[in-house]
């Protein structure tokens, strides 16, 4: 029988879908649709901003817009800007986590492992995993990149905090704030730009079947 908490994290995920939706429906003004939720699949879809020629290329792009000026500090103690430094011209993998997790995180991390081998020399050049802390104030940068080595992450995949401040506006604007590190979402957020093709998956899904969906999402061979 599930936990009490178990229900509750997964009524505030699907909460949080629906929050998501209703957020992008506002900030694209008109230029997104919601997708039904499906473990899985496609739960969200956001077709990329379409606007007039001689309109310039970031004001035609919702997300560049929508994720400007979030600022976090990578495992390296690099100030980066999410959606400059990962999301522009990339396809984009992003969830939250913590160093601390033995519930789901590991589960995702073993997803991301599998998808990272999968990808081979496409990651860091046409993909970018991207992991935000939802416990900045004990994941440092010194213990990210501690976290970093021991799940063998190679380059392309980052791991990003800094203050409270940051990480939790970062997060709110990704639909992805949690008000304690272990009720953090069990999502992840694929993105591709090009394509303006945007998903939430969830994390804990049968393997294969997520790493599939992940690569269907930021395009080019499986």
């Amino acid at each position: 029988m599930p936990s009490l908490r178990h229900a509750r994290r997964s009524l505030v995920a699907a909460a949080a879908v629906i929050a998501l939706a209703a957020a992008l429906a506002v900030a694209f003004a008109g230029l997104a649709r919601a997708a039904t939720p499906q473990a899985a699949t496609p739960q969200a879809t956001i077709p990329r901003a379409a606007t007039a020629d001689d309109t310039p290329a970031q004001t035609r792009n919702g997300a560049a817009i929508y994720l400007a000026g979030l600022a976090l500090v990578d495992q390296n103690g690099k100030t980066v800007d999410l959606y400059k430094d990962y999301i522009a011209g990339h396809g984009i993998v992003l969830h939250s986590f913590f160093t601390r997790c033995e519930g789901s995180c590991p589960v995702m991390m073993t997803t991301l492992q599998a998808l990272q081998k999968r990808l081979g020399p496409r990651l860091g050049r046409d993909v970018q995993i991207v992991s935000i802390t939802v416990d900045p104030g004990h994941d440092t940068p010194e213990v990210l990149a501690a976290y970093a080595r021991r799940v063998q992450a190679k380059p392309g995949w980052h791991f990003l905090g800094g203050s409270s401040e940051q990480v939790n506006t970062a997060l709110r604007r990704i639909g992805q704030y949690a008000d304690a590190p272990e009720n953090h979402m069990n999502l992840i957020i694929v993105g591709n730009e090009s394509s303006g093709d945007w998903r939430k998956l969830h994390g804990l899904a049968p393997l294969r079947e997520v790493v599939e969906q992940l690569l269907d999402a930021v395009g080019g061979p499986h």
